[in-house]
């Protein structure tokens, strides 16, 4: 074998160690992204909450949403057909989950209700209401407006029969830059919506007292 031969790799070994230095600075200098969740509406007073009264149980299925929003990374609309994933800004956990835990926790205030997600926790408990809710819309649209768009449900506890709904159609205006403040809008857009269901299921316990 000619010597040349085995000096061959040594030389390409050399060759590639700086470019794989380069991209392993490369690949750890991109930052890690900035994590967001819906935060609730401000709860009630403490006087305002029943004391010693039975509260209305209420499970909040997973919402609904189109799976192009159901995803780690922040979507915008820039056009009437176009979308944006935002990558350096992404939700804490699955959109549909965040959102139904967070209506879950204004309905448990604002009812006031034994609200809570369905888990293994609730397996076999007694329940009095279902809610769902199925967006069509979850996003900053093209306008720079924060969009809920969609239909909220209430049914019996076991979903036999549907005892009250309403479409939605909600905006609220970002109060400042960055994806932040989209948060903070949508969570605006929630509570509208919870304010909404939390009246009806007002309106269902006081006609079946």
């Amino acid at each position: 074998m000619n010597p040349r031969d085995l000096l061959r790799p040594r030389r390409r070994a050399r060759l590639l160690a700086p470019l794989a230095l380069l991209l392993a600075a490369a690949c750890s200098s991109v930052p890690a992204p900035r994590l967001w969740v819906l935060t609730p509406a401000q709860p009630p007073a403490a006087g305002d909450r029943p004391v010693g009264a039975h509260l209305p149980s209420v499970i909040v299925e997973q919402a609904r949403l189109p799976e192009y929003l159901d995803r780690p990374q922040m979507v915008t609309r820039t056009a009437a057909n176009q979308l944006k994933s935002v990558e350096t800004d992404q939700w804490a956990e699955r959109l549909s989950t965040n959102i139904a835990r967070t209506l879950a926790r204004d309905l448990a205030a604002m009812v006031p209700a034994d609200a809570g997600m369905e888990d293994s926790a609730r397996a076999g408990l007694a329940v009095d209401y279902r809610v769902i809710l199925a967006l069509d819309a979850f996003e900053l649209d093209a306008s720079g407006a924060a969009l809920l768009s969609g239909r909220w449900s209430i049914e019996t506890g076991d979903g036999s029969k549907e005892l009250a709904a309403a479409n939605l159609a909600l905006r609220e205006t970002p109060t400042g830059p960055g994806m932040g403040a989209v948060a903070d809008a949508l969570s605006r857009d929630l509570a509208s919506a919870s304010r909404d269901i939390a009246q009806a299921l007002r309106r269902l316990r006081a006609s079946h007292s």
